[in-house]
């Protein structure tokens, strides 16, 4: 950190920084697809009729109104091919040589290292392919050659395919820009992301073993996934115990948070509980603390930031607390909640609140043990509303 006279920090330093190299069209190939400069004579019509598989047009929501006409599609393909800013690519099936998609580098900005890829056109020849995932190494791996310190990824925050995409890219969620645009006379909400040059060397490492030709067997099929990838790099790379979650965490974490509520009487129901950990993790309210072992997630604890009235300052409730029925009788609670004791004092927290079912005589002793006491002043009353 560099600093002024006056003591107030001014941000690191970039030692010999003079900007990226300017994007160029160039090819890039992989096992299934190659990536290279947009032609409409040579791509518009197998593109054209990749995407015309799109029959009910779902796919066009959130990036333009679908070209009907022969001259909506040639309007859009002369500006593809004319385009600097954005710089167009076909992704072309190495197989047929077809082109199924096409994609773009935008809002480059060499001089500071900020490149962002966007205008992703994936027909359904291209979705939820191998193809489509090297696409997106192959064009990361290039920008960061280029020597970007910054890859952007934008998207409507109604988009829920490409908020996906990006934590399973390995991007990190920084925030929605509120009524940042008007779309067609609609507003949007667009979500950042963002993936830093510091943490490309590992996510590279996560896409190239998963992308690599022995984790598919005779048929095409994954042996591991690209989130059970990751899980391994992370055992590789990050020590055992206590952190923050990321949006990388999501798979195991959501299926702990799962297991959570079915504890607490609920049924099991993946699909509300990855959604319901993911918007916390993207939208920052609250603090979900994880204990790893050898790339495992074995336990979690949620903390609510509050404020209390009475103390005219801030308490946070320790809304869940969970560890894997298999990790239990291991210290993992008492240390997640010894971490989140640590963590509320760091932000200046004056009490920490849990509540914790009457029968649930092993918390009541954790809790005990951990110096918790148990409210004898107070009742506690709920109020249904849905």
């Amino acid at each position: 950190m560099q600093y002024d006279a006056f003591g107030q920090p001014l941000g690191a330093a970039v030692p010999g920084w003079a900007g990226a190299t300017a994007p160029y069209h160039l090819t890039l190939t992989g096992r299934s697809c190659r990536v290279e400069p947009f032609r409409r004579a040579q791509h518009g019509d197998s593109l054209r009729a990749a995407l015309a598989l799109d029959h009910d047009g779902r796919d066009w929501a959130y990036l333009m109104p679908r070209p009907h006409s022969d001259a909506d599609w040639e309007a859009w393909f002369a500006m593809m091919e004319s385009s600097s800013d954005p710089l167009f690519f076909a992704i072309v099936d190495i197989a047929s040589g077809d082109a199924i998609g096409s994609c773009s580098y935008l809002r480059i900005d060499a001089a500071n290292g900020v490149i962002e890829i966007g205008w992703l056109r994936f027909s359904p020849r291209l979705q939820r392919t191998v193809a489509a995932t090297e696409a997106m190494y192959l064009l990361m791996k290039q920008a960061f050659d280029w020597g970007y310190r910054r890859y952007e990824w934008k998207c409507n925050s109604l988009n829920a395919p490409s908020m996906r995409a990006a934590a399973r890219l390995g991007f990190t969620y920084e925030g929605t820009f509120r009524q940042a645009r008007v779309n067609w006379g609609l507003s949007r909400d667009t979500a950042w992301f963002s993936l830093l040059d510091s943490e490309w060397p590992a996510n590279r490492a996560v896409l190239e073993a998963w992308l690599d030709a022995a984790n598919f067997d005779a048929a095409g099929q994954q042996i591991h996934s690209l989130d059970q990838c990751r899980q391994q790099q992370a055992a590789a790379t990050l020590p055992d115990g206590i952190r923050a979650a990321t949006l990388a965490d999501l798979p195991q974490l959501a299926a702990l948070f799962d297991a959570y509520r079915c504890f607490y009487g609920q049924h099991g129901d993946a699909h509300t509980s990855y959604d319901f950990i993911r918007q916390r993790l993207m939208n920052a309210d609250s603090h979900v603390l994880v204990y790893q072992q050898q790339g495992q997630l074995l336990g979690f604890t949620q903390l609510l930031p509050l404020r209390s009235s009475v103390l005219a300052a801030p308490v946070w409730l320790l809304n869940d607390l969970y560890v894997a029925e298999a990790a239990r009788q291991r210290g993992v609670g008492q240390a997640l909640l010894q971490a989140a004791a640590s963590l509320a004092r760091q932000h200046g927290v004056q009490r920490l609140d849990l509540a914790t079912a009457v029968d649930n005589h092993a918390a009541q002793a954790l809790y005990a043990g951990q110096g918790w006491q148990r409210d004898e002043r107070f009742y506690r009353y709920l109020l249904t509303l849905g």
